[in-house]
This record gives structure tokens, sequence and C-alpha cells, in this order.
């Protein structure tokens, strides 16, 4: 708590946006999305390989490849988000259509030295969709978002001038349009700061916010297979981030009382991020028997460079006290959005997997199908912030975040199930389970996401088709604001998402 409080000061001190956790989170808890094939399979593909999500799973996969291959992945995604905000209930659906992955392999199937096969890849994945809405409200008596202005002017012992000035996207939006206000001694002298919200009788508040952008992959991987036994590979990954934000919130007096000195008001923001940058997967699979295969992969930090741009206003009905006020950070930054730029390492990713091939007696060597797991282990906690200059305040500020980072989140595991059963020399069905544990250190947010999965596929000796259906379910926790000195009110969600993917491939 003591270092969220400082954070808040910090970041207003250094008059930019302050950061939340969430910003770092947003890069690292998902169900990554890959080929219509893997994600029948729950994403369980890191011992299988010979599929093109293997450059962004497990690259020994590419060493199973021993002839050239092309493949295209369209999907379509239809999210329901249904909120809980201090007992009322709200829902809301989207839709998106986008071009999942495409991606060529280009194998030598010849032996070559000590490799029986090699093969090198590139891919351009979309492995998170942000292309999202959420909407919720309801009345609250215990806190309000003029609160965190507030605590930024008393915390920082601002002045009126600084007041005025120096907060441009929140405190000073605030106290231009008497949302906070000064309050007085016995001699008319300023001592300090005050919100005019009438927070004990209760307000209607109302969140709204819709997010576009996507979370995507360009990978170059290669693998070599070692007698058909032994698989190692590496992929060289520039992670591509496009992320904005349009929120509206809002506070409303309860009590429609005209003679309080606040009657609204309302928060518009604008926020958009972009970002690159550079990680690498690395990988190994065997073989002890021709039926088992074992994996291992190791996904290292990726170190993404971020571009990030805000503005806001805010307009304030405070009734007879001083009228309807609004003021923009616009104004005060010469029309000008406000620009930051840093640097996140997201964390550290193991992926233990194992598969097992069955086959009829009488022909062994023949597989009628597999059943795969894997076994994540992600650091969420190990999310660092980084700043891009040699400013002091500046790397204090985001050294302070690294440590709320660290208090906020938890190493934990996922783990993927799935398996596929041949029912022709042609055709195949699999199906798939996945199951992502919660990343927060706060046992009272209940967080987690349940992904169930089935599809169908025809293989030629050239083309191949998949049809895939995907179910996840997701519990996660939105907060409108955050406070350092009392509990943080947040609205509990819970997201249902159908994805539709088709994937079509060509091997020449």
């Amino acid at each position: 708590m003591k270092k969220l409080f400082f954070l808040i000061l910090m970041g207003s001190s250094l008059t930019m946006y302050a950061q939340e956790p969430e910003d770092g989170l947003r890069l690292s808890w998902f169900a990554p999305n890959g080929t219509a094939r893997s994600n029948a399979l729950g994403g369980a593909m890191g011992s299988l390989g010979g599929d093109l999500s293997s450059n962004h799973i497990n690259p020994a996969g590419l060493g199973f490849y021993k002839s050239s291959e092309l493949l295209l992945t369209p999907k379509f995604l239809v999210q329901t988000n249904n909120f809980n905000y201090r007992g009322t209930s709200s829902s809301n659906t989207n839709s998106k259509s986008n071009f999942g992955s495409v991606g060529m392999v280009f194998a030598d199937g010849q032996k070559r030295n000590n490799w029986t096969s090699t093969a090198f890849s590139i891919t351009y994945n979309q492995v998170a969709n942000f292309n999202n809405h959420s909407s919720f409200g309801g009345k609250n008596n215990f806190s309000s978002l003029s609160e965190k202005y507030l605590e930024e002017l008393v915390g920082d012992q601002a002045d009126s001038n600084a007041a005025l000035s120096n907060y441009i996207f929140g405190s000073s939006l605030a106290f231009r349009t008497y949302l906070v206000d000064t309050t007085v001694d016995a001699r008319g002298n300023v001592n300090g700061y005050q919100s005019l919200v009438p927070i004990s009788s209760g307000v209607n508040q109302a969140y709204d916010a819709h997010t576009t952008g996507s979370y995507d992959e360009l990978a170059f991987g290669w693998g070599g297979n070692m007698d058909d036994k032994l698989y190692l590979g590496g992929s060289l990954v520039l992670p591509m981030i496009n992320y904005s934000k349009r929120l509206t919130y809002s506070e409303v007096d309860a009590t429609t009382n005209p003679d309080n000195n606040f009657s609204s008001f309302v928060l518009d923001e604008n926020f958009s991020s972009r970002g690159w940058g550079l990680g690498a997967k690395l990988g190994i699979i065997y073989k002890p028997e021709p039926f088992l295969r074992v994996g291992f992969t190791l996904h290292t930090p990726q170190v993404i460079s971020f571009r990030d741009q805000i503005s806001a206003s805010l307009s304030t009905n405070t009734e007879k006290y001083a009228g309807t006020l609004s003021a923009s950070s616009g104004e005060l930054n010469n029309g000008y959005a406000g620009i930051r730029e840093y640097t996140i390492s997201t964390p550290t990713k193991a992926i233990f997997s194992t598969s097992y091939f069955f086959a009829s007696p009488s022909k062994p060597s023949q597989p009628l199908g597999f059943i795969a797991a894997d076994l994540e282990v992600v650091n969420y906690a190990g999310t660092r912030f980084y700043s891009n200059n040699y400013d002091k305040a500046t790397s204090d500020y985001y050294s302070l975040m690294n440590s709320v980072i660290k208090d906020a989140y938890k190493n934990n595991i996922n783990f993927k199930l799935g398996s596929e059963i041949k029912l022709s020399s042609n055709w195949m069905i699999r199906g798939g389970a996945a199951y992502y544990g919660s990343p927060y250190k706060d046992e009272t947010i209940k967080a987690s996401r349940m992904v169930l999965s089935g599809g169908i596929g025809y293989r030629t000796n050239r083309n191949f088709i998949d049809f895939t259906i995907v179910s996840s379910s997701t519990k996660d926790a939105v907060f409108p604001y955050r406070l350092s000195d009392k509990p943080n009110t947040y609205a509990s969600l819970t997201a249902n998402q159908v994805l539709f993917n088709i994937g079509y491939g060509i091997r020449f």
C-alpha cells in the first residue's frame, strides 16, 4: 500500500500520466492464439511439432518438417462481458474478424552432416486481441475518482499555482473545474484541498471503455532433426503492440440535491500505445520411444520499447458553487497530447511438454492419434519497466513501479491438454482444454481463464484445411481507479469468448 502511495506521488511530481500495474499484465496474462490446429488442441503443441505454431511455442518442432509449407489462418471472434460492480450487473457483446496467422516453412529433407533434416520458418501471428468494450456502473458511497486527484495534490504538498498547471492529465483538470478545491483556515489562508463529491451520501459511477489493437509476433525460426530422435530449435521474435483506449468515466450525485455544490463530472481520456521489441524462444524435443515425446521450451523476456500518447478532458457541474466548468490537457499542453517513452521487459516462461501416440496393435507403426500436455510456468511478477532516458526521477518512478508489480502479482502455472484422432487417412478430429491460473497475489480477486476447444482437419498429400471452434471463459477484475489510502473498488468480470478459426495450407 505504501509503495502504491509513493508511486502515485512520484507520477504526479513528474507531471506525467501515472501508469498502473495492469499495463504490464496486459502483455503476459492471456491465452495465446495460434494456428487452427494448435487452437483446437488447446495450445498443447510443445512436444508435437510439424505445425507453424511451433515457431511461437517450441521452435524445435520445426525439425519435424521434411517438406515446405504455406499456411493462412483467418479467424472471427465474439465476446460477451458480464460485470458486477458494487451489486449492479451489466453486460455487452463485441465481435471482430481479423487475419490470425500467416507463415511459411522452408524444409531441407536431405541428410547433411549430423542433421537428418532442417527447416527455416517465417511466421506472423496475432498472439492476443485487445478489441473489447467494458461498460459497468453502480452506486458508490465508499470512494470516488476525485480522491485520486486529492491524494496527488495533498501528498505532493502542491500550492495553488502547481495545482493549476503541473498535473495536466489529471489533478490540474480537477482543480480547474472545482472537482477538487482548496480549504482555508479561520484566517482565510489556504491550508489544503478537498473533494466536492459527496461520497458519504453516494454517487452513481459509470465506466465505459473501448479498446482496440493487438499483440503480434513476427518470428524467424530454425529447427533441426538428428536421427528422427532429437530435435533442437530456436526463434528470434519481434513483438509488435498496437493498443488504444477511449474511456468515458462519470460520477453523478445520487441524492439529486441541488444545493450540495455537486451534480456530476465526466472524464474523457484517449490513450494509445505503440511498441516493438525483441525476444527469443529456445526449445528441445526428444523421442525416447517412437510413441513418446518430451519437450522443454524457454521463452526469454521480450524487451519492448513503447511510445504512448494521452489526452484528457474533464467537465464538472458544481451547481451554484461555480456552475459548469470544463478543462482539457490540450489547453495546458499547447494543444498537444502527452507523450511518454519507456521500455517493458515481459516475464520469462518455461514450458514442459509431453505427448503419447497410440496405434492399432496390428499396425503399431501407423499412429491413430495422440494425447499431448503442456505445463507452463510464468513469472508474472517478473514484468519490469525501464526509463528510456537518464533522468533520475523517472528512473526512480519505474523502479517503484516494479516493486508494486512484484507485490501485486505472483508466479503461476498454466496447463494445456489436447488430443487428435484419425478417422481415416484424410480426416481427423481434435479436442483440447487449457487452464490459466490467477496472476494476482490478492486471493480476494478471483481470476482465471478456462479454454475448451474442438475441430476437424482434412489432409491430402499437398493440401490441408482445418476448422476450429474455441470457447473460453475468463474471470478477472477491472479497476476504474486506484487509491492509496483505502481498499480499491473494482468490477468483477466474467467474459465468455467464442473463436471461429479456419486454416488452409499448401505443401510444396
